[in-house]
């Protein structure tokens, strides 16, 4: 009986580690494909592998230089104010010390961890093709159009994000950060320019301006399709011309605006009733209320009773 129990015991201590094997074995598999799908999105592009390279190339050291700074800062830091002192700061500043606190430590761990950077740059990549993706197919770019126009807009909001780095860390001044970006602006605009052509290019800067119509249509056009009624390319374009149309930031020349009463939403239902269904049409105006920065959430009357609850109190 004691042989079968230690036999039996045998057997199913070797399952458990064929079992235990075969799950360490796909969790590393996993890891590997979540890596190199990584790495596809960063070979893209050449401007984020240069800035790999460069990162992999940095000292070790830097990591061991930036905690002795901080050791330094925390060692000569004044103390803290106590007392009635506390009591005369606004609590709008401290908010805002505290946010810029938050993003200094952000651009510290940035600049000395590259694995943390790496993710950053494929998460801005990929986060390019997204935005850019409507304008390339209503448009009807080539392949070769879309890629350089990605590259150029990559590079361009890489750059923004490394010199305000860069003034958050102390290594450049106000001044400085004003003409890189100025640079950064120009320098994609002629590459935009040569890629596109000057009236594809004054088309793109349109597109630009329109940005909060086109996250209102793609979040519609998502609910949409959850429900069998998926809108066309070609709708989906002229229903984002129309809430531009009706956003009177939009026709000041600048980007479009979804604050209170800043879109006239009775001339987007008269220009939508030509563009979509009947079906579509009812739907958008049960869920046409822009009720935060990236979607309509509501129900349009859920939204208009807020607004009208913002008017009482203003």
């Amino acid at each position: 009986m004691k042989k079968l129990i230690n036999l039996a015991l045998i057997i199913f201590t070797a399952g458990a580690l064929v079992v235990a094997t075969f799950k360490f074995n796909r969790l590393l598999a996993s890891a590997k494909t979540n890596d190199a799908e990584t790495a596809a999105v960063l070979k893209k592009n050449a401007a984020m592998q240069a800035q790999l390279d460069s990162l992999q190339q940095a000292p070790a050291q830097q990591a061991d230089a930036g905690a002795d700074e901080t050791a330094t800062a925390h060692a000569t830091a004044k103390p803290a104010p106590k007392g009635a002192d506390i009591m005369h700061v606004r609590i709008g500043s401290v908010q805002m010390q505290s946010f810029d606190t938050s993003r200094k430590r952000e651009a510290e761990r940035m600049k000395n961890d590259p694995d943390l950077t790496l993710k950053r740059y494929a998460s801005l990549r990929a986060d390019v093709d997204r935005q850019l993706a409507p304008f390339c197919r209503v448009r009807q770019l080539s392949k070769e159009q879309s890629e350089a126009l990605a590259e150029a807009e990559f590079k361009r909001q890489l750059s923004i994000e490394d010199t305000h780095a860069a003034w958050l860390l102390g290594e450049t001044g106000a001044d400085a950060l004003r003409v890189a970006r100025m640079d950064t602006d120009d320098a994609f605009a002629s590459s935009a320019k040569a890629t596109l052509g000057d009236d594809l290019y004054e088309q793109f800067l349109v597109f630009q301006r329109q940005d909060g119509a086109w996250k209102f249509v793609d979040a519609y056009g998502g609910s949409m399709s959850m429900v069998d009624m998926p809108l066309s390319v070609e709708q989906a374009a002229q229903l984002a011309d129309a809430i531009a149309n009706a956003s009177a930031d939009f026709q000041q020349g600048k980007t479009v605006s979804f604050s209170l009463g800043k879109v006239d939403w009775n001339a987007v239902d008269a220009a939508a009733a030509d563009i979509l269904t009947p079906e579509q049409m009812s739907y958008f105006k049960n869920l046409g209320g822009y009720n935060s920065p990236g979607a309509p959430t509501a129900p349009r009357q859920s939204w208009q009773f807020n607004n009208a609850l913002r008017k009482l109190r203003q």
